[in-house]
């Protein structure tokens, strides 16, 4: 567990406004909570206000995508969930919304056919290839899938961009990227880009049995829907019960200790949140940016803390529980304590980042 982990991530995610990426059960609740979660962080960044009703459109029309495409994969066993991966990316003028799923290699020609055609029509042809469709109820031998696509491609007003990474002779990854730009300086480079930096950071989950990884704005209403989709999606999903209330309250207070004492930049609580499973738990790791004034006090309580046993951490927590209720005291520092006295293992990190100081956390559960 290198608390060093969280830091290299979210530096190789300088240039991003937002990233959410989730692998794992894909589900018509956990597209909800995606699609809340982007929302507030659209609003917080505001250049993409404009769109918002289209990129939500989007996302659900993504998530059938992999639903779709899915029925082409030999592993699917026939769940109304289906697991793939969703990827949500905005920078600069362009937001980007993504899926990667695996398809059995003997569908990949009719979905790059059907890719392809869509791809090579102006507007108005997709405007009659979309009446076509309806009228006929099929733009090829798998019914039902040609209307989405189209729809994908008419909203977008752009090449949808796609790409299938070979597995095994039987099974290939297929990702498919579509772009929304808010302006017109773009060339298609800059779009193959993206897709490959979605297929990087999809390696990079796969590679460290990521569950979520989550880059933007962590103020109040960006913060709700990380713990419900935690509370209601994978705490659910999941086998590991005897984890599942530490990881809720572990992450609940690691998330408002973000929201509530992150350093702000342009109105925004810039931070990092990760999720990762293990064999016997999860590990979350956080990264945020705090203030020069904060750095020397939050370093002594984090080293003082980290040298109590359980039982010394256990008499604090209702000391300062204690402090709490019945003096009403404020600044009791009872979120750290309840982090350290319940979690396995905890590492952070201090480090300098230009002007301000990144407060790294890894906690084991």
């Amino acid at each position: 567990m290198n608390v060093d982990f969280t830091t290299s991530l979210l530096n190789s995610l300088a240039h991003d406004d937002l990233v959410f990426a989730y692998s794992g059960v894909i589900s018509d609740s956990i597209t909800h909570k995606i699609i809340e979660l982007t929302q507030s962080n659209i609003d917080s960044a505001g250049n993409f206000v404009r769109f918002k009703n289209k990129i939500s459109f989007l996302m659900a029309e993504c998530y059938q995508n992999v639903a779709r495409h899915s029925k082409y994969s030999i592993e699917n066993d026939g769940d109304v969930e289906l697991r793939g991966a969703f990827y949500v990316r905005s920078f600069g003028n362009s937001f980007h919304i993504a899926s990667a799923n695996t398809v059995s290699n003997e569908y990949i020609e009719s979905i790059r056919e059907k890719l392809d055609k869509v791809n090579s029509l102006s507007p108005d042809e997709l405007r009659l290839l979309q009446k076509q469709v309806l009228a006929k109820g099929k733009l090829s031998d798998r019914g039902g899938a040609g209307l989405g696509i189209i729809e994908m491609a008419r909203r977008t007003g752009q090449k949808i961009s796609y790409e299938f990474m070979q597995v095994d002779e039987t099974l290939a990854v297929f990702f498919l990227q579509l772009n929304i730009l808010n302006s017109d300086e773009h060339n298609k480079s800059e779009l193959d880009c993206s897709l490959e930096h979605m297929k990087l950071l999809y390696q990079k989950m796969q590679d460290n049995n990521l569950l979520v990884v989550h880059k933007g704005d962590f103020s109040e209403n960006s913060v709700l829907p990380i713990i419900h989709m935690i509370e209601k999606n994978i705490l659910r999903l999941n086998e590991i019960k005897h984890s599942k209330q530490k990881l809720y309250n572990i992450s609940v207070e690691l998330l408002q200790n973000i929201s509530m004492h992150a350093a702000r930049v342009d109105g925004a609580n810039e931070a990092l949140f990760t999720l990762k499973q293990t064999d016997d738990g999860f590990i979350i790791g956080t990264g945020n940016y705090i203030d020069q004034l904060q750095v020397e006090p939050l370093n002594s309580t984090l080293d003082e803390l980290h040298e109590m046993q359980k039982p010394e951490l256990n008499a604090l927590y209702r000391e300062k529980l204690r402090l709490l209720i019945d003096e009403n005291a404020a600044g009791v520092g009872i979120g750290l304590i309840y982090i350290f006295r319940k979690s396995s293992e905890v590492k952070y990190a201090i480090v300098p980042q230009g002007n301000r100081y990144l407060l790294s956390f890894m906690v084991r559960i």
